[in-house]
């Protein structure tokens, strides 16, 4: 995986316009990392996936990240702060997709492989939050029997899947961040799942859209052409911008 240039980042922008936010992140993992095809990244671990999307965050933009929230109880704003080594897990050595784990609950059991984004894709279309969860661990799961016979995955009892549900979560710690905020005005105290995709995508808009006026004002200025300006260092870039504007 190599950080994009100023050129292959505003592209991905403009490709992505209309894009979901799941595929806005395929299309920028996939710029780049050029030894990998699409459908090898949309295979990765969701935890794998989104340790690569906080590297490129932290090559961008840096490592500091500033979010807010609102408070479920009284909905005032509470601003939080993270590095991305706040967030960064230890990576598993040769954790694929592909491969199969195996979990014993009871007489029940399972032999099942990790998500990937083509699974978060079909629980996005969900409207219930419980089915989404409970359809993407079935799709999860390779062969499922009781009693030593094979039995159907639909009519797993709840309490199956949660063992399921948590031994995902320890063989891939990095699929979901949750933070840990107190509201400073009434005291409350809930978790929040930190989302790197919304979170990256966010910053990417941003930047693009002050490129965009860089690139209009520098061009009007000096006659430069969008490649030239885009080939300009950001130091560069702002020095010319500090001698134009008043």
């Amino acid at each position: 995986m190599n950080p994009l240039t100023a050129a292959e980042l505003l592209a991905v922008w403009e490709h992505s316009l209309n894009k979901s936010q799941l595929e806005k992140a395929i299309t920028l993992l996939a710029a780049a990392c050029p030894e990998m095809d699409a459908e090898a990244i949309i295979q990765l671990p969701i935890g794998e996936r989104d340790a690569m999307l906080l590297q490129l965050r932290e090559w961008m933009f840096g490592s500091r990240l500033v979010n807010t929230a609102h408070c479920p109880q009284c909905t005032e704003p509470v601003e939080w702060e993270n590095r991305v080594a706040d967030l960064s897990t230890p990576p598993k050595p040769d954790l694929n997709s592909s491969d199969a784990f195996h979990l014993k609950v009871s007489e029940y059991e399972l032999h099942f492989r990790l998500p990937d984004s083509n699974d978060i894709a079909a629980a996005l279309k969900k409207n219930d939050d419980q089915a989404a969860r409970n359809g993407l661990l079935r799709r999860c799961i390779l062969e499922a029997r009781h009693a030593d016979r094979p039995c159907d995955i639909g009519s797993l009892p709840a309490a199956v899947l949660e063992k399921l549900s948590r031994r995902m979560e320890k063989l891939d710690p990095q699929a979901e961040i949750r933070m840990e905020l107190t509201c400073p005005s009434c005291e409350h105290q809930w978790r929040i799942l930190f989302d790197i995709i919304s979170f990256l995508w966010a910053d990417i808009n941003r930047w693009a859209e002050n490129m965009i006026l860089t690139i209009h004002e520098l061009a009007r200025k000096y006659g430069w052409s969008e490649t030239q300006i885009l080939e300009l260092s950001p130091v560069r870039r702002q020095m010319y911008l500090g001698l134009i504007r008043p």
